[in-house]
């Protein structure tokens, strides 16, 4: 019983690291963050950044993004971003804080709970297929191939 505890206390905190750092991953360091680009726009205008933020308002062709206290008219935006829509974006920092976006990603929030939603489904495929030719032997503590298969 001891070893089933551990395992499902290991695959829990495993689950939980997981998500933790989905949900709390800013970026990387290479590029400036958003804390200091607002402190200093004009020092950063020429540089690369990579943001992650979200919609809060879609003005004609442009998508203001706010990250933390830093907002942003992000040039060229993804086709079908709503208010809302978390957004990743890579580009220059231009003038008049505006962003040339380079690259860019948006995740709706349907799509991020069908995201975790099939991860799920995944998982119970996975030990549905193992089980299927496996048993746990609760004597020895150790998965066995079912008899007569």
């Amino acid at each position: 019983m001891r070893r089933l505890g551990l395992l499902l206390g290991l695959c829990l905190a495993a689950g939980v690291l997981v998500v933790g750092f989905g949900a709390t991953f800013n970026g990387t360091d290479a590029y400036p963050d958003a804390a200091a680009i607002d402190a200093d726009y004009a020092a950063h205008v020429g540089e690369t950044a990579h943001l992650w933020g979200e919609v809060t308002a879609v003005d004609g062709e442009t998508v203001v993004s706010v990250d933390d206290a830093l907002s942003l008219r992000v040039s060229d935006p993804p086709p079908e971003v709503a208010v809302g829509d978390g957004v990743q974006v890579y580009g220059t920092l231009g003038a008049d804080r505006r962003l040339e976006t380079a690259a860019s990603h948006v995740q709706t929030p349907t799509g991020q709970r069908n995201m975790y939603l099939l991860s799920v489904v995944g998982i119970g495929l996975a030990a549905g297929a193992f089980l299927r030719r496996w048993r746990v032997d609760a004597e020895r503590w150790a998965f066995v191939p079912r008899e007569g298969e």
